[in-house]
């Protein structure tokens, strides 16, 4: 019976491997990428994802075009008919005539790019179920290069940590170039959360790593929503004369679903040094302490703590199976 166990752990692992086999294939850009099929069939809707995986880091000094950091993007469609994911090319996002409203959902790290499809499906799905959105929306996956690298998880996530500011120009490039009265909402868990704040400061007219985004003069900066959980960022990053000081001259409402007992973010510091305790916080930990912002800025910003639901995980699907945390995110998204 033991031998027999023994035999059927084995079959299955090599079944996992072979399987594991097809979705690095997807990771490259073959045919077999994952079709997650959505529940809520909405053949309005237009579900994409870009990726940046694979792309060179944005060259640091002086300033940047739209047109440089859209160039290479990997492009895919999800047919909502037949459910299955087809390459595409951009144009279609620039040209929508009339805009809709785009939601763009960015994911954290330890991320593959299969994983990115998949997730990022289950995402939009849980969007969009059970709730009282009429219109269609556009719903874009940012894939961000967030793949393991290192066995040792914090020199791993200080690699990580890198990428966000290079996929927060991409990112960036993406949204000055949609049609400029588009409704957009981001959405970012985790370093996924660095990655918006990144797009934010430099649509701003911010510049990071001493490098900023070219802006055309008549470029009018529309006001973003913008929602990110257990965001893996300084919490005072935010704030006047910090890193991403400027970004919320670009958003017309940011709300924060923090989490005072996540794992993971109280050792936020351990990316600064070894002693967590000697680092910064994290503002999916702590909140952002906007007691030091302008009132008009202040009056933008809601925070919630939920860690009475989440707990002391830190993973993006228990916010989103959570009823209550789902409802923030959809509020923070669409305003209702």
């Amino acid at each position: 019976m033991v031998a027999g166990t023994h035999k059927l752990k084995y079959c299955t692992t090599i079944f996992f491997f072979l399987a594991l086999s097809s979705i690095v294939l997807a990771e490259e850009g073959g045919p077999d990428c994952p079709n997650e099929k959505p529940a809520a069939l909405r053949t309005e809707d237009e579900v994409w994802l870009l990726s940046c995986r694979g792309l060179d880091c944005v060259e640091q000094g002086g300033m940047v075009t739209a047109e440089r950091l859209t160039q290479g993007l990997a492009a895919w469609r999800f047919d909502l008919t037949t459910r299955t994911w087809e390459r595409a090319e951009l144009d279609p996002l620039w040209q929508t005539t009339p805009p809709i409203r785009t939601i763009v959902w960015v994911h954290g790290n330890l991320t593959t790019a299969s994983e990115a499809f998949s997730d990022g499906l289950t995402f939009y799905r849980r969007m969009v179920n059970d709730s009282e959105i009429e219109t269609p929306i556009r719903f874009i996956i940012w894939s961000w290069p967030a793949s393991k690298i290192l066995t040792r998880p914090v020199p791993d996530a200080r690699i990580k940590a890198a990428r966000t500011t290079s996929a927060g120009f991409r990112l960036a490039g993406v949204l000055q170039s949609l049609p400029p009265e588009s409704e957009v909402s981001l959405i970012g868990f985790s370093f996924g959360a660095r990655v918006v704040s990144a797009t934010m400061e430099l649509l701003a007219g911010g510049e990071l790593n001493r490098t900023s985004l070219e802006l055309p003069s008549d470029f009018d900066s529309v006001g973003y929503r913008v929602t990110l959980f257990a965001a893996a960022l300084d919490s005072t990053w935010l704030l006047p004369d910090q890193r991403f000081g400027m970004a919320l001259q670009v958003v017309s409402h940011l709300t924060l679903i923090n989490n005072y007992c996540d794992r993971i973010l109280k050792n936020y510091g351990k990316l600064y040094c070894h002693c967590a305790r000697q680092g910064p916080s994290a503002l999916g930990y702590t909140g952002l302490p906007d007691r030091n912002l302008p009132t008009d800025e202040q009056n933008i910003i809601e925070q919630f703590n939920a860690s009475g639901s989440i707990g002391k995980q830190h993973a993006w699907r228990p916010y989103i199976e959570s009823s209550t945390t789902m409802e923030l995110i959809r509020s923070g998204t669409f305003g209702q």
